[in-house]
This record gives C-alpha cells, sequence and structure tokens, in this order.
C-alpha cells in the first residue's frame, strides 16, 4: 500500500512537471491580425492623408505601404510610378506584391479585386488578366452584381486604366520617392514588424474627395 503521505506529495511533483513543460514548451502566441491598411470607412480624407503622412514619417527600414493613386491607372503607369526614383538613381528595392483593381463605371458601385503578383514587371502585366478571370468566375448573386463582373472583366482584359492601387516593399527613402509621384495620391506604411497577409488593405479610391463613402450605385451596366 501507498504510504498516506505519499499521495500528496506524487500529486504535487506531477503538478510541478506539467508546468515545467508548459514553460519549456510554451503554446506560440497568435499573431496580431489587426493591422489595416487604407482609410476607414466613414473617415474624412484630409485625417487618413494626414495619418498616411504620419506612418512614413515613423519608419525606419523596409516596410509593407500601401500606395493609393490620384487616378486609375494602366499597369504600364503602375510600373514606372512604383520604380520612382531618387537624386536620378533608380530605385531598385521596391517590390510590388499586390496590385488593386477597381474598373470606373459612372454611378456604378464595381468590385475591388486585389492581385498578389511575383517581384517582377511581367507578372504586374499580367494581373488585369487575372483578375479578369477571378471576376468571372465569382459571378455574383444577383443580376447585376453579374453583370457588373462581366463589364469590368471585359475592361481589365481590353487593357483598361483601372488599377487604383499597390501593396509594396521598399525603404523609407523609396517611399518618400513614390509619394513625389504625380500619380500617387497617398503611402501608407505598415509597423515594421507586422505582415502584410494579415493586414486588411483597401485603397484611397480617386473618387473619394470628403469622406470614404460609397457613391450612387444606379446607373447602367454597359
Amino acid at each position: 500500500m501507498t504510504p498516506r503521505g505519499l499521495v500528496p506529495a506524487l500529486a504535487v511533483v506531477a503538478v510541478v512537471a506539467v508546468v515545467g513543460v508548459g514553460f519549456a514548451n510554451p503554446v506560440p502566441t497568435p499573431p496580431i491580425r489587426t493591422d489595416t491598411l487604407g482609410p476607414d470607412s466613414g473617415e474624412a480624407v484630409p485625417d487618413y492623408l494626414d495619418r498616411a503622412r504620419d506612418s512614413v514619417a515613423s519608419v525606419d527600414g523596409p516596410v509593407w505601404a500601401l500606395v493609393s493613386f490620384t487616378k486609375a491607372l494602366t499597369v504600364d503607369e503602375v510600373i514606372t510610378t512604383s520604380r520612382s526614383q531618387v537624386s536620378s538613381v533608380r530605385v531598385s528595392d521596391v517590390r510590388v506584391a499586390r496590385v488593386m483593381f477597381r474598373v470606373p463605371i459612372e454611378r456604378v458601385q464595381t468590385p475591388l479585386m486585389s492581385v498578389p503578383v511575383p517581384d517582377n514587371d511581367e507578372a504586374v502585366r499580367r494581373s488585369p488578366g487575372v483578375a479578369a478571370t477571378r471576376l468571372v468566375a465569382l459571378g455574383g448573386d444577383t443580376d447585376r452584381q453579374q453583370q457588373v463582373a462581366l463589364a469590368s472583366a471585359k475592361q481589365l482584359s481590353a487593357g483598361c486604366a483601372c488599377a487604383v492601387g499597390v501593396l509594396v516593399r521598399a525603404t523609407p527613402e523609396g517611399l518618400e520617392a513614390i509619394g513625389r509621384e504625380s500619380n500617387v495620391r497617398a503611402v501608407e506604411a505598415l509597423p515594421s514588424d507586422a505582415s502584410p497577409w494579415f493586414a486588411a488593405v483597401r485603397p484611397l479610391l480617386p473618387e473619394y474627395m470628403d469622406v470614404v463613402a460609397p457613391g450612387p450605385d444606379d446607373g447602367p451596366v454597359p
């Protein structure tokens, strides 16, 4: 028989062992997934522009950043804009990771499509076709949404000026150079320890002038 005083002692040893294993093999802390890039719904545009400038001013190394354009661009314009120049030397450390498309149709709300791209210009040039294919595959829940998807896909396949933003990886100098480009409206940087794959990314659309809010959706779909 086990001595009466030995049972509590064994229980204490077992608890200590379990706690020790916990310290030796701690459960990984899940990554924080609350990082966002882009304006909040209902946010005043001037407030977002100030916030974006402050984010770039606070970084001291290569970071991920959202670049929003003044107008919808072609992919060739995207490449030219993202490969900005500093003191007449081309910035080679700007990596475009995603291209965001939204086909502009007057008084029609069209979907935003974000296409990840490898680190080369040819992939950027192919990204409108990828966006078009995805739009056709997604379709929509209503007849109007399906018509909008098809109309958007048709324009993307034709090489329209439909890129409204990009996600880039760049140095502070690279971000500042991009921000001086005439086609760039805002550059917002993530903190240096943040991951772009956990961030919600939504560019400042060209039609947002005063407040970030959706426009009308009562126009005819071409």
